[in-house]
């Protein structure tokens, strides 16, 4: 592993040896340990996982500095640092005349570099350089073996490796909502206030705690739970780092959230993905299909409307505790361009991740029989269904059989 820390000025006339930046500096412990949950992140998706310092999003803030940091899954002696830094300039239309390496350091590789120096604009620089990393950009930064990317101000990364190696989840929290685990039936009434909205057992899952805050009961006192489904790779990067990046997809005038997680993991707010290569089963060690769903905390004064499901289930009840009048939220943006759950200030803050396993498609469950009675497709952009939709209905109508994982 190499990492790499790039700081941009003018590089343009002269030829660049990885000798002239290399660093006597060991790689913390607690960052090798965070790069190795990275690399599985990577080793799954073929992509890096890519982070952002909080202050991007937030525009009363100055950037003090715009470091670029890139985690490279090469041998040290085979890393050639002049054709690295063409490739990368080229990918993001970065000027190599632009930037100013700090320090390479060997484990695998990593290199720590700033960006845009000359610039008075980094904040608005980096957000648009954030916004280029689409699918096929992240892919072929995977191709050249790069497992992690942070941008931003180097502290925010220092201080989310430390809060991680201090345990980020909190295992004394992580639940399995099941009969013979945490259960029990109807709203629970247990004295804690969690605001104007009842909250029902998740059955059938299993909630890894986010670390959020140390004054957590005073934090949420009176906030509401909710549900907002998410994308198998969004999930496991919260899994396998504490990391919760900003989520590209929350635009317009509200974000949409749910108190019925049966609702959230339709398939076109929570990717079904199945467990296939060696790299998956490492992770998840039994079971056919995953699922994630992010459970977060919204206070009833930003939830601006409570309304009607969207998904054409028509007479059909999706969950037996909620009303389909009474099943989605709209949740205050606060006008910001991206609502990022990590951030303390949002109106809706993630505090766990709800994971669901079973040994065949979750459409073949029961508490799924909704999902065929209201809009349901093939298409990927869609409905991450993550089986041809007409065998899922032949696998249903032959009275094939589904059950959680509870390992």
């Amino acid at each position: 592993m190499s990492i790499i820390s790039l700081d941009l000025v003018s590089q343009k006339q002269k030829k660049l040896e990885k000798e002239q930046f290399l660093s006597d500096e060991p790689i913390k412990p607690e960052e090798v340990a965070y790069y190795a949950e990275c690399k599985q992140y990577y080793d799954i998706t073929k992509m890096p996982l890519i982070s952002i310092s909080d202050e991007i999003f937030k525009n009363d803030i100055k950037l003090t500095s715009s470091t670029l940091k890139f985690a490279i899954d090469v041998d040290y002696s085979e890393f050639v640092l002049q054709n690295f830094l063409n490739k990368i300039c080229n990918m993001l239309d970065i000027d190599i005349d632009d930037i100013d390496i700090k320090k390479i350091q060997k484990g695998s590789v990593s290199i720590e570099m700033e960006i845009f120096k000359k610039i008075d604009s980094k904040l608005q620089k980096i957000k648009i350089l954030y916004k280029s990393l689409t699918n096929k950009v992240r892919k072929k930064l995977g191709q050249l073996k790069i497992f992690f990317m942070f941008m931003g101000d180097i502290t925010s990364l220092n201080k989310k490796q430390q809060f991680r190696n201090a345990i980020k989840l909190h295992p004394e929290w992580n639940l399995t909502y099941a009969i013979g685990h945490t259960y029990w039936k109807g709203a629970l009434n247990d004295d804690i206030d969690r605001g104007n909205q009842p909250y029902y057992c998740p059955v059938g899952w299993k909630r890894y705690a986010l670390y959020v805050t140390d004054k957590f009961r005073e934090k949420f006192t009176g906030w509401c739970k909710c549900y907002h489904g998410t994308k198998f790779s969004y999930g496991l990067s919260i899994l396998l780092c504490g990391l919760k990046p900003a989520d590209l997809a929350q635009h317009g005038s509200g974000i949409y959230a749910t108190p019925s997680i049966i609702y959230a993991c339709h398939p076109r707010y929570s990717e079904i993905k199945r467990i296939e290569t060696p790299e998956q089963k490492n992770v998840f060690k039994s079971g056919e299909y995953i699922q994630f769903v992010l459970e977060c905390r919204v206070h009833p004064t930003n939830i601006k409307k409570i309304a009607e499901e969207t998904l054409n289930a028509g007479g059909s009840t999706i969950d037996s505790n909620i009303s389909n009048n009474d099943i989605e939220w709209v949740i205050d943006d606060q006008t910001k361009e991206i609502v990022d759950f990590n951030d303390p200030d949002a109106s809706i803050i993630c505090t766990g991740l709800m994971i669901r396993v079973t040994d065949n498609h979750p459409g073949l469950l029961s508490e799924s029989d909704w999902w065929f009675k209201s809009h349901l497709c093939n298409r990927k952009t869609c409905c991450c269904l993550g089986i041809d939709l007409d065998e899922l209905k032949r696998q249903k109508e032959t009275t094939h059989t589904c059950n959680i994982m509870y390992e």
